[in-house]
């Protein structure tokens, strides 16, 4: 008897250790490997930047598979006259940053690069901004300090949240608030007022000061950004297979629906009125 449960015992023992730990846990994802991370490493890389005669989409392909950088090409611009497909590229940088010779990539199409959740975004310069500054966020805030909050949203999207070095103790005041899903620069304003400052938009950056450094800086500030429309002059058949129009490659063209206008009514001309001729009278 003493033998069997012995037995059994080292039987369960092997059978547990065999069993793994907390096996429907999804495994975190290691720091420093999303996306965003990748492509802020990336940009700072020193290698050759050496193109001849190469389309845009060939220097997004190399980022993606030499860097290992996630790219998104925002393919609406093409309502600029801009063909990604096209030899139009030739640079020659070596040992140089990621991002410098990004820029020289781009100059050519008056085109530029910037952070974003996904990775690095390419398009003009206002669909840049636009894509940084309206990245969705969530905010769920208890008596957090305000410095704190907003540079976390700013670190999470790549976006240039900037906090005035002068603003000392205030940018420590404890906030609470709860937003889902809004953008990021509304989420930045709002938050700013509830600490009792202000945000103010200059290009790129979201500037956080006090409300009468605001009020100076507001002629030489932007407003907030406006959400990107679809291209009304991209269709289907002028677009390569497997790029959508909002980024990416895999996406299909979605155009937005253009209502028509009925017919206007058809409107009958008077009627013409006919004039009887007078017939002479024959003199005598």
């Amino acid at each position: 008897m003493r033998v069997t449960r012995i037995w059994s015992f080292a039987v369960a023992v092997v059978l547990a250790a065999s069993v793994p730990v907390n096996a429907s846990a999804p495994v975190p994802p290691t720091k420093g490997d999303d996306p965003l991370s990748l492509a802020r490493k990336g940009l700072d890389e020193i290698s050759d930047f050496v193109y001849q005669n190469r389309s845009l989409n060939d220097v997004v392909t190399d980022l993606k598979d030499r860097l290992k950088i996630p790219v998104i090409l925002d393919t609406s611009v093409y309502q600029f006259g801009i063909d990604p497909s096209q030899p139009t590229i030739t640079t020659s940088l070596k040992q140089s940053k990621t991002r410098d010779g990004l820029k020289a990539a781009l100059a050519g199409h008056n085109l530029k690069f910037g952070l974003v959740r996904e990775g690095l975004y390419i398009s003009t310069e206002e669909g840049v901004i636009s894509r940084q500054l309206r990245q969705r966020v969530t905010v769920d805030c208890n008596e957090a300090a305000f410095g704190t909050v907003v540079k976390q949203l700013g670190t999470d999207t790549g976006a240039n949240v900037v906090l005035d070095p002068r603003l000392g103790e205030k940018a420590a005041k404890a906030v609470t608030l709860k937003l889902d899903e809004v953008p990021l620069e509304t989420a930045v304003r709002l938050l700013s007022e509830v600490a009792d400052l202000r945000a103010i938009r200059m290009s790129n950056v979201l500037f956080i000061t006090t409300g009468e450094r605001a009020e100076k800086l507001r002629a030489d500030a932007d407003g907030p950004v406006q959400p990107s429309t679809a291209t009304p002059g991209i269709f289907p058949g002028n677009v390569p297979p497997g790029i959508g129009v909002f980024g990416g490659f895999g996406g299909a063209v979605a155009l937005p629906a253009v209502p028509v206008a009925p017919p206007a009514a058809a409107v009958e001309a008077p009627p013409v009125e006919k004039k009887e001729e007078k017939k002479e009278e024959k003199k005598p």
